[in-house]
């Protein structure tokens, strides 16, 4: 297991246009840096599951906390570059910080210790937590309906709650004439 302890700096990104972007949180801890790659919808759970564990078991909830150090300039490979597959999230009490363990798919595979684990002041957790709404709500805006992200420009948008129907589409009106069920003229 790689153990960053308490990181002196924590963040998240989302890297390329709306459509096309990849999500990350980067922790620095000392001189030795870490990436841990995420879907946009798990970072979006991570940020949640932050202001969840803090709310629930935070002795220090609602009170004002200190500025939080950058990561600063991040290095292009990072020591720690990770796809993550599974997430932990626990809360310490004592020293009012968040524990995070994380696996990639390798690591899950074999099972026992996670492969990663940092911890996060309460401070640094709720910085966080607004880089990670900053960093998913800058993509494509989600469909009122079914909330999956609208298309680009100019692509078209499948949504189930539609069932098939849009007011954007017309349905040719048949002729009273036509039957489609006497094509060989026959009357029975």
């Amino acid at each position: 297991m790689i153990d960053f302890g308490l990181v002196d700096a924590v963040d998240a990104e989302a890297i390329g246009p709306p459509g096309k972007r990849t999500f990350r949180v980067r922790a620095r801890s000392e001189d030795s840096y870490a990436a841990l790659w995420l879907e946009k919808e798990q970072l979006a759970q991570l940020g949640r599951l932050f202001s969840q564990i803090i709310a629930e078991r935070s002795r220090e909830r609602g009170r004002p906390t200190g500025e939080v150090e950058p990561v600063g300039n991040f290095p292009q490979d990072a020591q720690v570059d990770m796809q993550v597959a599974r997430l932990g999230l626990d809360y310490d009490t004592d020293s009012e910080r968040v524990i995070l363990l994380a696996d990639d798919a390798a690591a899950l595979e074999r099972g026992g210790s996670p492969a990663f684990r940092m911890e996060v002041s309460r401070a640094q957790a709720l910085a966080l937590m607004r880089g990670i709404d900053e960093a998913v709500s800058g993509g494509r805006p989600l469909c009122p309906l079914c909330h999956q992200p609208l298309g680009a420009e100019g692509e078209p948008h499948f949504c189930p709650p539609t069932n098939g129907h849009s007011k954007d589409l017309e349905v040719p009106r048949l002729d009273d004439g036509d039957d489609d069920d006497d094509d060989d003229g026959d009357d029975e």
